[in-house]
């Protein structure tokens, strides 16, 4: 009994190496239900199909067993070595293992390569391949023991390799497997060819990727079995990160907020790699990477550093463009993860990019001053713009039209930030800490909205009619108030088209604004009329600085602005969403105006839908069930999968250390805020917060000194505490979980130091 029709999965798929001319070893099918209901095998026929060998495998060919969605390796028996006299007793225990069912399975016998140099498995895909080898058998590596590992480019340049620790493997001696060792590796340059040519040709045979079983002799590479990969082992994990992001997105937040996010970035950065010379049908091939550079998890904002690594790539000097993301994000993953070749820049784009750059650089200025105004002239309609008018639709529309309108052209502010820490890199590698610190140090737009916002607290407060409003917490009346003093309106309502209403935690569209929560302005207003004016500062002429720091200070100017420009934008979203949650809920189609921000924005663009209730309820007590978990700043975790729950070993010390940005000392109670609260605070003189935003100005303000988780030196945090001289530390681990509020410390910035006095008399 002899067949040449295949029978079952693994012999389909010798059968089609065979046909498309791989080299293999010589096989036959045999049907199982055959050999179970005892027929006779032809040994002389099956030793004369195959080449009369010494020894033979025999190995299950199930209909179950590779299939493209599940391998089933490992379920069947296969029996390696056998002679031709125990092939009938071999064939029927393979043909035992195989399941009872009504469907087709069979047995393969196969010319058994008894001595082969070196054996493996190649993994493929579009973007690489992966090689698992050892000395000898086949049947070691898939055994799973420890081999050596290489990963591999479409070009065959290897991007990774990892070596066991003793090379070992398995050949066959005395009718038996048998453990060896040798002292080198088994890759030699002949096998990379042999494999790399293989992996060409899997690639143009099978269009998908495939698990192919080999094994190399006499200069020769044979292919034992190949299968459809039923698992993605290409996928690496994602590298999490907040660093910066946490100063955006403090805590958690909502569906909305995290969604908006995810497009914003998307949006974003393919635009700004886009007017940076790379093609958008290249990005379009690409597209996964920009869907997710940021995710959420339970409402923690990270970043998803192998995707910001991958757009380094597709511009010229990837290590410059690396060291300058790490910088500017503060990274604390620095790792360097798998890069397909494909993302790499062309030799046009090699070329032109030095011009590209120096074009952006000298024309900057005129684009965002363009910009700016642009967006301004928006933010004028969007205020004079009846909202009782509208409908859910329309505000939809609304949606969509600002976001053609401001997303297009928001990566802007990204070459900013890109010019930014460029000039830092040099400024850092060229002057002391010093001397850097002086040329940080200047009036930017946040102190000037401190100020400013300060000067209209005090003007208002001396008003006794807008006063009584504030005290009272009326809106209405102090609407009215507003009216009755021309001035004192005017000089509010340009305060608030120059700045945005938007304050602490800017971009969480959830928070409430002064917008739309009287309350919050009343009480902040109210505590700034308490707190003397901030005088204007007096720097020295910038004459006398270098060319390459008059243009950093500008792009940190021009940071600044932007990030206020940012502000009022998100207030005007918040808005349109707030708007149409006031519609849904008086339609019964959700609980409170406010439960807009539970969906995402998908789903709110979509329109009314009943089932938006028992939705939000669901994602509620999944939040609630989460809402005291705290993650590492930064992690490791595959798509999909949980964070780690992060404990961090908090040791019972008096001193901690950190990164000076502001050189002085301050000794004083701390009022710790690892998010942000509005106030009224109780008295302090240290402010401890694990990041800041604009938002924060209203207790900066207040405060004699900073301490700071997180951050680096052009963070928000670094340089308001410049601009207005107070004395701070940034990058201290976990100083929030450390000190309470209440404690008295000893802060020695100049010293990086801090030292604990007094535990609270009265915490809160």
């Amino acid at each position: 009994m002899v067949l040449t029709i295949p029978i079952g999965n693994k012999a389909k798929g010798l059968t089609r190496l065979r046909d498309a001319g791989f080299p293999g070893l010589p096989f036959i099918s045999l049907h199982a239900r055959d050999l179970l209901v005892d027929q006779k095998l032809d040994l002389k026929a099956i030793a004369s199909q195959l080449g009369h060998p010494d020894r033979f495998a025999v190995r299950s060919s199930s209909a179950t067993e590779d299939t493209e969605e599940t391998a089933a390796a490992g379920a069947f028996l296969t029996l390696l070595g056998v002679t031709l006299e125990e092939l009938p007793a071999a064939c029927l225990r393979v043909a035992q293992s195989l399941p009872d069912t009504e469907e087709d399975h069979g047995v393969v016998v196969q010319a058994f390569l008894a001595d082969p140099s070196v054996s493996g498995v190649l993994f493929t895909h579009d973007e690489r391949y992966l090689l698992n080898l050892a000395p000898g058998l086949c049947a070691y590596v898939v055994q799973g023991l420890p081999v050596e590992e290489l990963g591999c480019n479409p070009s065959g340049r290897i991007y990774r390799r990892q070596a066991p620790s003793a090379f070992t493997g398995w050949r066959w001696h005395d009718g038996r497997t048998q453990e060896f060792r040798v002292d080198h590796s088994v890759f030699t340059p002949a096998l990379a060819k042999a494999l790399h040519h293989l992996y060409r040709r899997v690639q143009n045979t099978y269009r998908r990727p495939m698990d192919l079983e080999w094994s190399y002799a006499n200069g020769r590479l044979y292919v034992l079995q190949a299968r459809p990969v039923t698992r993605e082992w290409h996928q690496e994990p994602w590298l999490l990160d907040n660093s910066n992001l946490a100063e955006s997105y403090a805590g958690t937040v909502r569906p909305m907020t995290a969604s908006v996010a995810q497009r914003l970035y998307q949006h974003v950065y393919q635009d700004l790699l886009a007017a940076s010379g790379v093609s958008r049908q290249k990005l379009s091939r690409h597209s996964n990477i920009f869907e997710n550079l940021v995710s959420s998890y339970h409402g923690r904002m990270y970043y998803v550093m192998n995707h910001w690594y991958a757009m380094m790539a597709f511009l010229p000097g990837y290590g410059r463009n690396k060291e300058n993301l790490e910088r500017m994000i503060s990274a604390e993953t620095k790792a360097q993860p798998f890069l397909p070749e494909s993302l790499q820049a062309n030799l046009w784009l090699k070329l032109c990019y030095g011009p590209i750059v120096l074009w952006k650089l000298l024309t900057f200025r005129r684009v965002r001053e363009r910009f700016t105004r642009q967006i301004l002239v928006d933010f004028e309609r969007l205020g004079a713009r009846d909202w009782r008018a509208d409908q859910p639709e329309t505000l939809i529309q609304l949606w969509k039209s600002l976001e053609n309108d401001w997303l297009r052209k928001w990566y802007i502010t990204v070459e900013n930030d890109t010019a930014l820490m460029t000039l830092l890199g040099w400024a850092q590698k060229k002057f002391s800490e010093d001397a850097l610190r002086t040329y940080l140090t200047m009036d930017t737009p946040s102190g000037q909205q401190l100020r400013a916002f300060q000067t209209h607290a005090h003007q208002i407060w001396a008003q006794p009619i807008l006063r009584q409003s504030l005290q009272q917490r009326d809106s209405l009346a102090f609407e009215q108030g507003l009216k009755k003093l021309p001035d004192a309106g005017a000089g509010w309502t340009q305060y608030l088209h120059r700045f945005g209403g938007r304050f602490p935690n800017e971009l969480r569209l959830e928070d409430p604004s002064p917008l739309d929560r009287f309350d919050v302005l009343a009480e902040t207003l109210e505590a700034l009329a308490q707190q003397p004016i901030l005088p204007a500062p007096r720097w020295p002429s910038e004459k006398g600085y270098p060319w390459g720091i008059r243009k950093l200070r500008q792009f940190i100017q021009q940071r600044e602005g932007l990030r206020l420009l940012r502000s009022s934008a998100f207030a005007w979203l918040r808005k349109i969403l707030l708007e149409s949650g006031h519609h849904y809920a008086q339609g019964n189609l959700l609980d409170a105006p406010e439960d807009v921000f539970w969906l995402q924005i998908s789903e709110w663009e979509q329109g009314a839908n009943p089932g938006w209730k028992r939705l939000i309820a669901e994602r509620k007590e999944q939040a609630k069930a989460h809402l005291d978990d705290v993650y590492p700043r930064s992690f490791a975790a595959m798509p999909g999968d949980p964070a780690p729950i992060h404990r961090p070993e908090l040791a019972h010390c008096d001193h901690w250390s950190g990164q000076c940005v502001v050189p002085g000392q301050m000794e004083g109670r701390v009022l710790v805020m690892p998010t942000f609260q509005p106030g009224p605070y109780p008295a302090f003189d240290i402010l401890v917060a694990k990041h800041t935003d604009p938002g924060w100005s209203i207790v900066i303000g207040q405060a004699k000194a900073l301490i700071v988780e997180q951050g680096g030196l052009l963070s928000h945090a670094s340089i308001v505490a410049r601009e207005l001289g107070l004395p701070t530390l940034i990058a201290v681990p976990d100083i929030t979980q450390q000190l309470r509020s209440g404690e008295s410390i000893y802060l020695d910035a100049t010293q990086s130091k801090i030292h604990r006095i007094s535990a609270p008399h009265d915490a809160t």
